[in-house]
């Protein structure tokens, strides 16, 4: 693995009663990082080391439920605005007074979009990986008890491999397929809902800070048209599509290196950040 790992320090907040987790490294502008659906922060362990290691006090949470963090009321997020507006709270007590660059793939990456649209005043930057204005898919909601799909952790690791880019080391293969085992079914089946409900093409135009969507060349749950989309409706000249290569649905952990540069070409670009 790239970077040093044990610079990765973990920590905890109450938010509404509710203990949330969170990683954090290095110093300087704050970078948020929020992981897919049934994951955890671990996802971008590699990822945080090499943006800190480029000048960013960069923090990863567990989302509710998921690694570390308790759920809110014993119950998942089904819905992607209310996701999206707890997840603000958790960043605005870890950032006060800061505006922070805000990271997330796949539920993550609608997230930050969602967030883009309402709170944009208060973000450097919105990058959001594999996600877009609007993910149509299947409603999965029949599947969130346990009996009714005792197969359903098996069915989402295997879909994590198929949606990353191939040939994968094996040792990659294991890793992911274990960081898909950090929440329960019905907290996964929630995040699935997040996604399948999440449109905001609507509200793209209220974004005011710059906004880049990325989706790897290999990944199966979206298509090219939907990023098209989504840029289309952000004002300004704000908004930038980027396709990674060798890359499918989780760019930060397949390809951290790669992602690292396509983000600091992206922020440097935008001004976000001054060449020294």
């Amino acid at each position: 693995m790239t970077g040093d790992n044990t610079k990765i320090t973990g920590h905890y907040e109450v938010i509404e009663d509710t203990r949330i987790y969170y990683e954090s490294c290095g110093n300087g502008n704050p970078l948020i990082c929020i992981h897919t659906a049934g994951a955890c922060s671990m996802e971008f362990h590699e990822f945080m080391t090499i943006m800190a290691a480029k000048g960013f006090r960069v923090m990863a949470i567990d989302l509710p439920g998921h690694g570390k963090s308790y759920p809110v009321n014993w119950q998942p997020f089904r819905v992607m605005h209310d996701y999206a507006e707890f997840v603000w709270k958790v960043i605005k007590t870890i950032c006060p007074d800061e505006k922070p660059i805000i990271s997330g793939c796949s539920i993550g990456g609608n997230m930050v979009t969602d967030m883009a649209c309402h709170h944009s005043d208060a973000m450097l930057a919105a990058l959001a990986f594999e996600g877009a204005a609007v993910t149509p898919f299947y409603q999965l909601d029949a599947y969130e008890e346990p009996h009714a799909c005792p197969g359903w952790h098996s069915i989402m690791e295997r879909a994590a491999i198929s949606a990353s880019y191939q040939p994968m080391a094996a040792e990659k293969a294991v890793e992911l397929r274990w960081l898909h085992r950090y929440s329960s079914q019905e907290v996964a089946i929630g995040d699935m809902l997040c996604w399948s409900n999440h449109n905001v093409l609507d509200k793209m135009g209220n974004i005011t800070c710059p906004y880049l969507v990325l989706m790897g060349e290999a990944d199966i749950f979206l298509v090219e048209e939907l990023l098209d989309m989504t840029i289309a409706e952000i004002p300004n000249g704000l908004g930038e599509k980027a396709i990674g290569k060798e890359m499918g649905h989780y760019p930060m952990f397949e390809q951290p290196e790669a992602l690292a540069q396509i983000v600091m070409d992206f922020l440097h670009r935008k001004r976000v950040i001054m060449d020294e």
